[in-house]
């Protein structure tokens, strides 16, 4: 009978004081505070083990970003290789538009020296040798997923909101996806990939962030495909806001530039 009665106090506390939907938690991360361009270094790491031996590979690369706060887009950005000289020069260009249209997204390889679209059919895809997908990267909109709230868990002495994220069509490689959004900062912190299948297939972990000013800037982060043990360690550096950038520069002949 006590029992009976802590569970109706329990319903009865939560209709009280509101407690928050699972949509409503991704809204608030989804309405972060947005500098209206961005410039980061990143060095990306590229770990494999075969037979027992660990092997990793290198990659600088500059990202420029810039958002929108009305008008079709809601963000554009560029990646630019820098090193190792095997991929020195390629680029990667991408829309995202506000709403429900997909991405848009192209390739620049030197070697080529043509820009290859990214069709949707290849969006699962594994962005140069990483773990991130050319999906991974490009924006998700809200409505393309229903959200369950499965209850609170301390990550790393921080306590998160537990999402299910699971698509509502099929636009997509995987079959969910759960997150843990710190309560404190309503960052994503950690994000697990669930195939088609329904088997775990990544893990991506935010190892470290910093405030600066009005922005949440992620230092450090990994996505570790767990079925095949490959990893890819991303560290963040040289973070510039507000800097500026001409909107010329998310172009495909701004892409095509070597240097």
């Amino acid at each position: 009978m006590i029992k009976k009665w802590i569970l109706v106090l329990v319903f009865i506390l939560g209709q009280l004081f509101g407690q928050m939907t699972a949509r409503e938690i991704m809204m608030k991360v989804d309405n972060q505070p947005e500098p209206k361009s961005m410039v980061a270094t990143t060095d990306m790491t590229l770990i494999s083990v075969k037979r027992g031996k660990v092997k990793e590979r290198l990659r600088k690369i500059t990202r420029y970003q810039r958002n929108y706060s009305s008008g079709i887009f809601d963000s554009k950005s560029l990646i630019r290789f820098q090193h190792p000289a095997d991929v020195k020069g390629t680029g990667f260009l991408m829309w995202e538009y506000a709403g429900d249209k997909d991405d848009d997204q192209w390739l620049f390889l030197p070697a080529l020296g043509k820009v290859k679209r990214i069709a949707a059919r290849d969006k699962g895809e594994n962005f140069m040798g990483s773990d991130f997908t050319y999906e991974d990267i490009g924006g998700r909109d809200l409505d393309d997923d229903h959200f369950s709230l499965l209850g609170e868990e301390m990550l790393d002495g921080n306590q998160c909101y537990k999402i299910e994220a699971v698509p509502v069509a099929g636009k997509t490689v995987y079959s969910r996806r759960m997150s843990w959004i710190d309560k404190r900062k309503w960052i994503a912190v950690k994000v697990e990939f669930y195939d088609k299948k329904n088997r775990l297939q990544k893990i991506m972990t935010i190892d470290e962030l910093r405030k600066d000013g009005r922005y949440w800037s992620v230092l450090k982060m990994r996505m570790e495909n767990v079925q095949t043990g490959h990893k890819t360690l991303m560290n963040i550096s040289d973070i510039q806001y507000d800097t500026g950038i001409r909107d010329d520069y998310f172009t495909e002949r701004f892409l095509m530039r070597v240097n």
